[in-house]
């Protein structure tokens, strides 16, 4: 008799232990799945900034979506020249400026912390918004609340 209450409760633990491990694995591969598009898109646009760009060297990758998605890389060209390059996936359309021609995102970080004391920067983005390249700041405020704060790229003015 405990043998077969025995034998149960393994099988049980088996099959408690086996359910488990297949849970496991098919959340790892649904978030893998989910968040191939952008692994993908952001493939993508290295690709063309690399070949149809002086850009020869990808240093970072920005992803902004404010009602347009976009995708951005800030790269070194052969002569040693810093460019951002925007693609919009949704028309097809890439942007490439100089890194002269507007502010790197060193300068936006210091200028949003001069501002906004007590916020820790989480992330900081180039995109599109409102047919323009901006700076998104993405913050949490002493009371753990997020902000997230537009600037022009050319002139780091804030927008909003």
């Amino acid at each position: 008799m405990i043998k077969d209450d025995t034998r149960q409760t393994i099988k049980f633990v088996t099959w408690v232990v086996i359910i488990v491990v297949l849970l496991y694995f098919a959340f790892v591969a649904l978030f893998y799945q989910a968040g191939q598009p952008g692994r993908s898109e952001t493939q993508n646009v290295k690709q063309i900034a690399t070949s149809k760009t002086p850009i020869t060297l990808v240093e970072a990758h920005y992803h902004l979506d404010r009602g347009i998605n976009s995708y951005a890389v800030k790269g070194i060209s052969k002569k040693n020249g810093t460019y951002y390059f925007i693609y919009l996936p949704g028309s097809k359309k890439g942007y490439l400026y100089p890194a002269k021609k507007g502010v790197n995102e060193t300068t936006i970080r210091a200028e949003f912390n001069q501002k906004h004391t007590g916020g820790k920067i989480n992330e900081v983005n180039l995109g599109w918004y409102q047919n323009k390249p901006v700076w998104e700041v993405t913050a949490k405020n002493a009371a753990g609340d997020y902000s997230y704060k537009l600037y022009e790229f050319k002139t780091g003015k804030f927008i909003g």
